[in-house]
């Protein structure tokens, strides 16, 4: 069906952004199919704990199609991960806020993680604000990240013969979100 969707776009010269949409926020979440109950219970514990609307809350990755078009990976049911993508501008100008708060405007940016190259993780982190993707796992230590995992951390917990992990990132609106998306158009089409 997602291979399809693809396709036809493509012979219908969609733009990559407009074929994403009609993917990831049309069609329905191939990890959840015959398990629609445990879908419902998931966005929405989501979308009760940081209350937002419940269509803010979608999936992404191999679980949305079932197939991971940047790994070239196939889903499997316990062993891959959950990425849920909540698109809310008041959320993400929030973390935004929390991070300028954390760094002193920036001034102090020694909470930032550093990757296994040893660079910090605020080149990342700023990466991804400019493309209005906001990256909990980027953002400096703090009450706000550790928080956000602890609640991440317990809902996976509860979902683990589903799902390896369910982790979250947040788009500032729907047009980055399906601007993130179309590159999975472009590695299908590799």
């Amino acid at each position: 069906m997602y291979d399809k969707g693809i396709t036809t776009g493509l012979e219908r010269d969609l733009r990559n952004d407009v074929i994403a949409r009609k993917i990831y926020l049309c069609f329905p979440t191939s990890a959840f199919i015959g398990k629609e109950e445990i879908e419902f219970e998931v966005i929405s514990s989501i979308s009760s704990h940081f209350r937002i609307p419940f269509g803010n809350v979608q999936v992404a990755g191999s679980a949305k199609t079932g197939f991971s078009y940047y790994k070239s990976k196939k889903f499997v049911v316990g062993e891959s991960d959950l990425d849920i993508a909540i698109i809310d501008k008041d959320l993400f100008i929030n973390f935004c806020e929390i991070v300028l708060r954390e760094t002193k405007g920036f001034k102090d940016l020694s909470s930032f993680g550093r990757t296994k190259d040893g660079d910090s993780h605020y080149n990342m982190y700023r990466n991804y604000i400019t493309k209005g993707i906001f990256r909990p796992d980027l953002m400096p230590t703090c009450e706000a990240k550790k928080k956000w995992f602890k609640y991440f951390s317990k809902l996976s917990e509860k979902y683990v013969d589903l799902f390896s992990d369910i982790n979250a990132g947040i788009y500032v609106n729907e047009q980055f979100f399906e601007y993130k998306q179309a590159d999975n158009i472009d590695f299908f089409n590799k």
